[in-house]
């Protein structure tokens, strides 16, 4: 396969699988194969995000990145492909130092169509300043018809983690993490805290109202660089060659 190496291959019988590693050489970009005989055809591509505070860009960026790409300049086509898709499994994860987009479905139709919406979707997103706000935060009236109530801050990313740390075990988790690694990056709270959100936000509120905004672009500019990314496929039916061949030019689109 042209600018594909094959890098490592293991069984592994009592999971059932056999694992195939390859690498893109222009670009460094990651592939790895899973082959089994499961009806799911799995895909999962993940990027390194290693926060350097609690504020959670790498978290508002995961939401983010979902609210429209340059192929698919629809609000929110994430949600959309939920509605017409037939998948089994949709969603985004940001962990303590990486961030992925995973999917599955039993058609393969199907598959390619989320595909090619996941990859615009991780690698050329809009990320427009309503959708900052919308996913990430921003100051609203407690009662929408009155200007005169209270301003609250409300965002999709900020009300999570308000959920998420009123949580005993992740407030315990985060204790842990913070005593345990001082000097490390799992010090940080990956997904924001909400209390440094806010703290964050007034910094910047004398400063440039679209700093925040910039800054969590330039996270994504840079840990979606294509040496950072690993690329999952997890299925027999789905053979590598086949797979690589039909999306090489993709490939190298999205690397």
């Amino acid at each position: 396969m042209r600018g594909f190496k094959l890098l490592d291959k293991k069984q592994n019988k009592s999971l059932g699988f056999e694992a195939e590693r390859y690498l893109l050489d222009d670009y460094g970009s990651e592939h790895i194969h899973l082959k089994n005989d499961s009806k799911e055809l799995v895909f999962m591509v993940m990027f390194r995000t290693i926060p350097e505070n609690s504020t959670g860009v790498a978290h508002i960026l995961e939401h983010t990145t979902l609210c429209g790409s340059e192929k698919f300049k629809v609000r929110d086509p994430f949600f959309m492909m939920l509605r017409r898709s037939m998948s089994t499994f949709m969603n985004a994860f940001t962990s303590s130092d990486w961030t992925a987009y995973p999917f599955a479905t039993q058609n393969k139709k199907d598959f390619y169509n989320l595909l090619d919406v996941y990859l615009d979707a991780a690698y050329f997103p809009i990320l427009e300043e309503e959708d900052f706000k919308q996913e990430g935060h921003r100051l609203e009236f407690s009662k929408l018809d009155k200007s005169s109530s209270d301003l609250e801050y409300k965002g999709v990313v900020f009300n999570e983690m308000k959920g998420s740390m009123s949580n005993i075990s992740s407030v315990t988790w985060q204790a842990l993490t913070k005593n345990l690694f001082p000097d490390l990056t799992y010090r940080h709270n990956s997904g924001g805290e909400p209390k440094e959100i806010i703290e964050y936000i007034e910094t910047i509120k004398t400063k440039r109202p679209c700093k925040k905004i910039d800054e969590t672009k330039r996270a994504g500019a840079t840990n979606k660089h294509g040496v950072e990314a690993k690329k999952f496929i997890v299925n027999k039916s789905l053979g590598i060659g086949s797979f690589l061949k039909r999306n090489f030019n993709n490939c190298l689109l999205y690397t």
